[in-house]
């Protein structure tokens, strides 16, 4: 029973890139009996159940808020794993556009003309109205020169008179003197007993003038004054008559319409254009990827790396087998350039190298 605790302890070790290493079997002799290999097959099965379990959790999305699962699905014995950026990814598509719309020609095609001889109206008959001047003669007549009129001789003027009257300067009124009388109360400001006192009307004396006697005025009539003048009038008034003046025609030369003008409309088709461009399939997110374990990284390894990513233009600060500064710059210039996941030298990274590792 120890020696199968032993196995579980041992059979799962994270390393520290989140891999899962192989594991660690402890053998107690060369050549193991009967009971030994018994034992030894129990080990293995329920070895693969405790893998079953661990790819059954590792389905479920862990509390580290990323939506990944603890341990990567499908993880295999011996393998090493990371969460890698993996960049966004896109698709090339090409769409086809208008360029130019459908439109259409349109070409006139003139109309045919011919020469020929033809009778043409000048003028068409008409009307004249002739004006017969008016005829005059004279008369005498007696018209007025001024008409009658009328107007006022004074005969005896008005007669006025001089009379004296009294008119109201200031009318009777009651005031409140300080004192006690009939009519009493106390001032509300002074706290004092007033009375009521009559102060009679003034009068002041004009004199105006009134008349006595009217003017009398006795009306003149002068007669109108007449003269006999010699005028000018209209014996027979100012008339027209009419004057019939008949059409008038010459021959000249036009041209007739042998065939109408014309219009063809010619079709233009549409020209299109094909557009290439990026869509965006999915975001950039966190995922889980292969990654060599850090015994895998070798000298060799790393040989390669630096060769491969030289030959594509990358500078890695020398082909050294070191996996220092320049080279993880390279590295990751290269993912994002091919669109891998970044942040580790990953197994895709490897294999789009043209790098085989076991």
């Amino acid at each position: 029973m120890l020696r199968v605790v032993t196995l579980l302890g041992a059979l799962f070790v994270i390393s520290a890139c989140t891999g899962v290493s192989r594991p660690q079997i402890t053998q107690i002799a060369s050549e193991p009996g009967p009971k030994e290999e018994r034992i030894s097959s129990l080990e293995v099965a329920l070895a693969d159940a405790l893998i079953e379990i661990e790819k059954m959790k590792a389905r479920t999305p862990s509390a580290g808020g990323d939506g990944l699962p603890a341990i990567p699905p499908n993880a295999e014995t011996g393998r090493c794993y990371a969460k890698l950026l993996v960049p966004a990814s896109y698709v090339d598509r090409v769409e086809r556009r208008v360029v130019k719309e459908a439109s259409e020609r349109r070409e006139m095609i003139p109309a045919t003309l011919e020469w020929v001889d033809e009778k043409v109206l000048v003028s068409e008959a008409s009307v004249r109205l002739v004006v017969v001047p008016a005829t005059y003669k004279w008369l005498e007549e007696r018209t007025q020169v001024l008409p009658s009129r009328s107007h006022q001789v004074l005969e005896s003027a008005a007669r006025y008179e001089t009379v004296i009257e009294e008119v109201i300067e200031s009318p009777e009124e009651w005031i409140w003197q300080p004192g006690r009388g009939e009519i009493e109360k106390i001032d509300e400001e002074t706290g004092e007993i007033v009375h009521q006192q009559r102060v009679p009307a003034r009068y002041r004396k004009i004199k105006k003038q009134v008349l006595v006697e009217p003017a009398k005025y006795r009306k003149v009539v002068e007669p109108a004054v007449y003269e006999t003048v010699r005028k000018k009038v209209v014996d027979v008034a100012e008339h027209t008559i009419e004057e019939r003046i008949p059409a008038k025609y010459k021959t000249v030369q036009v041209q007739r319409v042998v065939e109408p003008e014309r219009e063809i409309v010619h079709q233009i088709a549409p020209v299109y254009k094909e557009y290439k461009y990026r869509e965006k399939v999915s975001d950039a997110e966190l995922g889980w990827r292969m990654l060599p374990c850090e015994r895998d990284i070798t000298k060799e390894l790393v040989y390669s790396v630096q060769r491969a990513l030289k030959q594509r233009g990358y500078d890695t600060g020398g082909v050294d087998g070191i996996l220092g500064k320049y080279t993880l710059i390279a590295v990751h210039g290269f993912q994002k350039q091919q669109g891998l996941a970044t942040g580790r030298l990953s197994s895709e990274t490897l294999t789009s190298l043209g790098i085989k590792y076991d």
